[in-house]
């Protein structure tokens, strides 16, 4: 893929997607007039265009003031075992953490302000949950005992708190993706994995032994899942797994495919996905006016590949 030095240089490691996405957001760094900050990798200098410079001052990252206002107060009392990263949050366009702030702040502004616009947007954007009402929307949420569930300080992007029609807590664990993989990062403690797994009685039966003999590998799907469903347990809520990735993520089906094959047929519903086109499209035709300019933007931002024949061209 050609690049030039208005939105940057190509970086050798990418695929043709990561690639995609990394024009998409050079371009996207160009149109908002911010400079690029030089990449130091261990073999040299880049000068990759989804990277600003003074992200934290300006922030050129967030698509509202009142997104950025957020992600500097979530970095000012960042807790210990918090994951949120100061410098990718402010100035790595490409990284689906702001993304997600970007994604979910204004639904959390909307819970706030107009609960009953926000039930309805999300009963449009989500109806295979059953959505009566909505508590909250949090970002990058790790429970304060995680040491006690799973010990694994795996974040939820975004966990959305509902009532169902019965009157039951739910939440649904949210994991969003951008051009990153879902990752092959293994469970550290594979011996307490297995553990949690036999007392969910989530899986086939004979899943402890292939993990144990490493024919199955606790990567961060299933960390992200047994981290939900032990939450969920421990605050006694419904809870639901949900992946929230483009359309031509190439490997979000695969990850996906791997941890639900692997559950019970009764279990498998608490793990979907979903395109990041069709939430956001969603979002656009049920939200009220100001929410639908921001969505919009968000679209052009994230999501209009077409920009990408422009710059190549």
């Amino acid at each position: 893929m050609k690049s030039t030095c208005k939105y940057g240089e190509s970086y050798p490691g990418d695929t043709k997607f990561v690639a995609e996405c990394r024009l998409l957001q050079s371009i996207y760094r160009s149109e908002i007039g911010e400079n690029i900050r030089p990449y130091v990798s261990k073999e040299k200098v880049y000068l990759l265009g989804n990277y600003i410079e003074r992200g934290k001052e300006s922030g050129a990252n967030f698509l509202a003031e009142y997104i950025f206002d957020y992600a500097k107060y979530r970095v000012a009392n960042k807790k210990p075992y918090e994951t949120i990263d100061s410098d990718r949050l402010f100035n790595n366009l490409l990284s689906s953490q702001p993304m997600a702030f970007n994604l979910f702040c204004p639904l959390r502004k909307m819970v706030k302000e107009s609960p009953e616009a926000a039930m309805l947007a999300l009963r449009s954007a989500l109806p295979m949950y059953p959505i009566a009402r909505i508590i909250d929307i949090d970002l990058e949420f790790i429970p304060n005992n995680y040491k006690e569930l799973t010990g694994d300080k795996s974040a939820m992007d975004a966990i959305i708190r509902f009532e169902d029609y019965d009157g039951k807590e739910c939440f649904i664990a949210i994991e969003t993706k951008y051009s990153e993989n879902l990752g092959a990062n293994e469970a550290s403690d594979k011996t307490r994995a297995i553990e949690i797994i036999k007392q969910l009685k989530c899986f086939h039966p004979d899943i402890e032994e292939r993990i144990a003999n490493s024919k199955i590998k606790l990567t961060q799907i299933y960390r992200n899942f047994l981290l939900s469903e032990t939450y969920g347990i421990d605050v006694s809520a419904e809870s639901y797994s949900l992946i929230i990735a483009p359309k031509q993520h190439p490997s979000t089906g695969r990850e996906l495919h791997s941890l639900v094959n692997e559950l019970n047929e009764e279990y498998r519903h608490k793990v979907q996905s979903l395109s990041l086109e069709d939430f956001v499209e969603r979002l656009i035709a049920n939200c009220p006016p100001e929410y639908i300019n921001i969505y919009n933007r968000f679209y052009n931002r994230y999501l209009d590949f077409r920009k990408i024949e422009s710059a190549n061209g």
